[in-house]
């Protein structure tokens, strides 16, 4: 309670204030100057109809009746007699009371007149006037303090452009970077090849594969939502072989597919996350374990389906190749909604497997998926895949 009291005060401790020196004013030196002083109670009721008359005309009635300009010309007459009027019944109902509680002396009966009309019309617009000033006073403040905001959200505006254009700069010349950069690595990659080929053609061949695998990954900003899945298969090819060379092609895996796959559209980097999991996660130099990727087409979906021996390390597996499933998952989601199908589980045997399901028919409207439909709407997988 005492918080709430605090906080009005705080809010108009500068009314008061002024309410307080007008009083003085009225009651004590003119009082001194005419020698006349009234009943304490008689300021008390009169200064209490006239700050209400002031607040009800500054806050409610004159706003109303100023809202719209069309009609404030009948409006405002309206208000102001309404409230004149009201003044003058009030003071004299509050005098009648006054008088009949003995604390104002009335030698005569007491009857409202045109004199006392008069005197009360006089002080109610008096205070009309002095309501009607606070209000525009009031408004020009607002209007002046929303002129500030709006000022400062301006500029506010204009220094967040300025720091937009500063990072656009600031990108840009990334982006020239990032062209030079890999202008550099290829002309290198190309001079190793060239010194290298004679002396090792399996080296100089790995150095070209390289060269084309770093060339899909600076280009893929430019391919666009979706990538041919034939290309995204060359480059997991790429991946596998380079992965063979450094195992003296004693790798278990094979990738599965056929022609008409190929020519999928789908969102890039799906297959080779999974072959990357695959190589940084899975045992692959068991034999009878063979790490398999089939990607066929059955009925009207296309389908992605892995499995590969656990190279167990349970922490590092729930870190690391589960958030790569989970990525794929939220992009594939985003881009073909929750018809697709995406399970991965590791089974008794310890084979990690992974299953994805896309309705060909959220496929068909990029490029050459369509033709999948064609025929016997069934696409088996044959063997492709890096050395055994």
């Amino acid at each position: 309670m005492n918080k709430i009291l605090q906080n009005w005060f705080d809010k108009y401790k500068l009314h008061l204030l002024i309410w307080a020196l007008f009083i003085f004013y009225e009651t004590i030196v003119i009082g001194l100057v005419s020698g006349i002083f009234g009943h304490p109670l008689t300021y008390i009721a009169h200064y209490t109809a006239a700050v209400f008359l002031f607040y009800l005309h500054a806050d409610f009635f004159l706003p109303w009746a100023l809202a719209n300009k069309k009609s404030a010309i009948w409006r405002l007459p309206f208000i102001l007699a309404l409230e004149i009027s009201g003044f003058v019944i009030v003071s004299y109902y509050l005098d009648k009371i006054l008088i009949m509680g003995q604390i104002v002396r009335y030698d005569q009966p007491f009857n409202i007149s045109w004199l006392y009309v008069l005197k009360m019309l006089y002080r109610g617009s008096y205070f009309l006037g002095f309501a009607t000033g606070y209000y525009y006073l009031i408004t020009y403040i607002k209007e002046k303090r929303k002129t500030n905001e709006l000022e400062k959200q301006h500029l506010k505006d204009i220094i967040y452009s300025q720091k937009a254009e500063q990072e656009l700069t600031k990108a840009q010349n990334a982006f020239l970077k990032a062209q030079i950069n890999p202008h550099f690595l290829f002309n290198t990659l190309d001079f190793i090849y060239h010194n290298i080929d004679a002396s090792s053609p399996v080296a100089a061949d790995a150095v070209i594969i390289l060269t084309d695998m770093m060339r899909y990954a600076v280009d893929a900003d430019k391919m666009g939502d979706f990538v041919r899945l034939g290309d995204e298969i060359e480059q997991a090819e790429n991946l596998l072989y380079l992965s063979q060379i450094r195992k003296n092609h004693a790798l278990g895996f094979r990738i599965n597919y056929s022609e008409k796959v190929r020519e999928i559209y789908l969102i890039p980097l799906v297959l080779l996350t999974l072959v990357e999991n695959i190589l940084k996660h899975g045992n692959l130099n068991e034999p009878e374990h063979e790490a398999l990727i089939n990607l066929y087409v059955e009925g009207k979906d296309f389908h992605i389906a892995t499995d590969n021996l656990v190279n167990y390390e349970p922490l590092k597996l729930k870190t690391h190749y589960h958030t790569g499933l989970k990525n794929i998952e939220k992009r594939l989601k985003y881009a073909y909604g929750n018809s697709i199908e995406f399970n991965y589980h590791t089974d008794k045997v310890n084979h990690f497997r992974v299953h994805l399901s896309i309705p060909v028919e959220q496929l068909k409207a990029h490029d050459g998926s369509s033709k999948l439909l064609q025929g016997n709407g069934t696409v088996s997988p044959h063997g492709h895949a890096g050395e055994n």
